[in-house]
């Protein structure tokens, strides 16, 4: 009798873990709720990806939506489709802020990861608008919206945003990378050439604008500047990547959006709001990016 009841024990020690596909997927509620770390671990748990052809991967992010990502995207793709998540402290956050019936906009929304969150948070009475600038990333984005559900309420539009309308600019992919393509100022081989807009202009027919996320690789001051009368018309919460190694004019962004916003925080890695003095934004000793976070 012993000996049997210590080979029960056994087999239920050794009872295999669930596989992805036999989870539930995560709840919007079980998105916004966890902790950082627990929404990473189930999310991991629910990873699920499936090869398509021509470079392109399926793959379940955050435990519920799916995305359509490049199988040749090292610094992006290869995570999601491993582990279904990135930047996991940000979604949570996103959660907190944008609410039902809220407009927002994701500029430079890469293969759409917060994009296609944005959507469900809005609800079907809220709108998204959606910029990515390089022509490949942004075909997939769209897929992303569409398979979601949610192209009724998200505008999708391939360009780059900056000070002024209309330009030629150049844009440059780094191999493997493209979630770090940048505008440059001069030519060079292998850069692509693309158009530029005012993101105050693609939002200029919305009656407000609640939520701005931006992270343009250094492309954030001509950004704001286009869509500067807007932000102060209605200021909206910024999620805002800023470094001052790739800013012209560092002391005169601080400038702006403290007196339109006040204080400035910084939203941390396990995706907490920390206060960030000027000084602190000021210091060259500084070198990695900030993710800003303003609000009225």
């Amino acid at each position: 009798m012993e000996r049997k009841e210590k080979t029960l024990f056994k087999r239920r020690e050794h009872v295999p873990a669930k596989f992805s596909h036999e989870l539930p997927l995560l709840s919007l509620d079980e998105i916004v709720g966890l902790d950082r770390y627990q929404f990473e671990r189930r999310a991991r748990a629910r990873a699920a990806s499936a090869y398509l052809g021509d470079g392109v991967v399926l793959c379940r992010v955050m435990g519920r939506y799916k995305l359509y990502v490049s199988g040749r995207d090292v610094g992006f793709g290869a995570h999601v489709v491993m582990d279904g998540i990135w930047e996991p402290w940000i979604p949570a956050f996103m959660g907190r802020q944008i609410k039902s019936g809220m407009h927002v906009a994701d500029v430079g929304a890469n293969h759409g990861y917060y994009t296609v969150l944005m959507a469900e948070l809005v609800g079907p009475a809220g709108r998204v608008l959606a910029v990515e600038p390089h022509p490949e990333t942004c075909q997939l984005l769209r897929k992303s919206v569409d398979v979601n559900g949610y192209a009724g309420r998200t505008d999708v539009v391939e360009c780059a945003v900056g000070e002024f309308a209309g330009e030629t600019l150049t844009l440059f992919v780094p191999e493997n990378e493209p979630k770090n393509a940048h505008v440059l100022h001069e030519a060079r081989e292998g850069a692509l050439s693309i158009r530029s807009e005012r993101l105050g202009d693609l939002l200029a027919g919305w009656p407000k604008i609640d939520f701005i996320k931006i992270d343009v690789e250094g492309a954030e001051e001509a950004a704001l500047s286009g869509a500067a009368q807007l932000i102060e018309r209605d200021r909206p919460m910024l999620l805002l990547e800023y470094n001052i190694y790739r800013c012209r004019n560092p002391e005169g962004l601080l400038s702006w959006l403290i007196a339109l916003y006040g204080d400035l925080e910084e939203l941390d890695l396990t995706g907490t709001l920390r206060p960030v003095s000027r000084s602190d934004l000021l210091d060259r000793a500084h070198t990695e990016d900030w993710m800003l976070y303003c609000s009225r």
